[in-house]
């Protein structure tokens, strides 16, 4: 395979693969409007990035003639997105432009390259950077005050990746004697990717995803230069393993950060437990919560299952502190206390223990080592306790 071919293919690919990240992230979120419509655009994507490649690795002419077909397409998606995010229909002109741009581009794929070549592309990268502009150009003269804090920062953000797609989309077209070693237009598609999943974070600053990326392309750069330096590759080399390092990096912080994001939601998940679980008595609302993963596998200790134990001595360990930790307990107020304590952690391989009735005594035993505890988990934790007390508390009153 040639090399500029196989440079190209794992780029591609690299965004391809992020973009399915993306997707399975935004179906997790929810379909409302503007999810429908960024799904559109990012299977326009999708199809334009996975035909490409086929192409490449096939040489079929079919595959060609469906590149150019769903790249005819991608100016349309853009108009629909922002029309989405700025919840403004584009005028009149503006969509007819878009629709017939679409439309136009299906017979023209068909055309023989011989005779369509160069300027079939000189008219889709006249289309494709139409549409880009325009894009920005109604997210520039939105209305800011007719759209929430929210909506803006989600505009804002998406926004930021058009000032890079825009001239990488220009490498992606051959032009004689201004040829680059690679398309670099996966790269923008990562950027875009990562930019907009990061939305969920609504503590990260725009600044903070810019450096970043900053970081990343230095590390990428160093890296490029590393291996160019050991495979002695010249510069052609050198330029398309940096970018290919950049690409592949990218995708990994981009799985992570999709990881990281369902971690919170599972946490999530715990509050909205609490919110509507049942409460019709503390045990009840426990057991709905043990296939948490915060909580897999606890314990629920009755009256009947500490019958070993001195109740006295853990009524006084509990009065101190509801939550108990194996590892706190030479905090516990005397030698008894501690070895009772360690008989409960022992017997029912325990890491914490905490309080969840007083009258009957009633105990919850988890094991959740600290080396994969989160920083929140423990107070997670309180907060469940808290919640059972108030429910034994309010069986007792009624």
């Amino acid at each position: 395979m040639d090399r500029l071919i196989f440079a190209d293919s794992i780029v591609s690919a690299s965004a391809l693969i992020g973009l399915m990240i993306l997707v399975a992230s935004i179906k997790r979120s929810g379909r409302d409007s503007i999810s429908r419509r960024f799904l559109f655009s990012l299977y326009i994507i999708q199809a334009l990035l996975l035909f490409r490649i086929l192409t490449w690795l096939t040489g079929i002419w079919f595959f060609d003639v469906l590149t150019f077909i769903t790249a005819g397409i991608l100016p349309l998606g853009m108009i629909i997105l922002t029309e989405g995010l700025l919840r403004r229909h584009a005028s009149k002109p503006v969509k007819m432009i878009a629709a017939g741009t679409a439309i136009a581009f299906i017979p023209l794929a068909f055309l023989p390259e011989s005779f369509a070549e160069p300027w079939r592309s000189v008219l889709l990268l006249a289309a494709q950077l139409w549409g880009f502009f325009t894009a920005g150009y109604m997210v520039w003269k939105r209305d800011k005050d007719s759209l929430s804090s929210g909506e803006n920062r989600i505009i804002e953000r998406i926004a930021l990746s058009i000032p890079l797609i825009i001239p990488l989309v220009i490498t992606d077209f051959r032009i004689p004697d201004f040829e680059f070693p690679v398309r670099l237009s996966g790269v923008a598609i990562l950027f875009m990717c990562w930019l907009t999943i990061s939305l969920e974070r609504s503590h990260l600053k725009n600044t903070d995803m810019l450096r970043a990326f900053l970081i990343l392309l230095s590390g990428s750069v160093f890296a490029g230069m590393a291996i160019a330096y050991l495979v002695n590759a010249d510069m052609t080399g050198y330029f398309q393993i940096c970018v290919i390092t950049l690409s592949v990096t990218m995708v990994a912080v981009l799985y992570n950060d999709s990881v990281a994001l369902r971690f919170d939601e599972r946490r999530d998940s715990l509050l909205k437990h609490m919110a509507e679980g049942n409460i019709s008595s503390s045990a009840t609302f426990l057991r709905g919560l043990q296939n948490h993963p915060l909580v897999e596998g606890a314990v629920i200790l009755e009256e009947h299952d500490l019958q070993d134990f001195d109740k006295k001595l853990l009524n006084a360990v509990f009065k101190n502190d509801a939550l108990q930790r194996k590892v706190d307990m030479s905090k516990a107020n005397s030698s008894a206390e501690i070895e009772h304590l360690n008989w409960l952690f022992e017997r029912f391989n325990a890491t914490h223990v905490i309080l969840v009735s007083n009258k009957p005594l009633s105990l919850v035993a988890l094991n959740m080592p600290s080396l994969s505890a989160s920083p929140g988990a423990e107070t997670e934790l309180r907060a469940v306790q808290r919640m059972a007390i108030l429910i034994s508390q309010r069986k007792k009153s009624q």
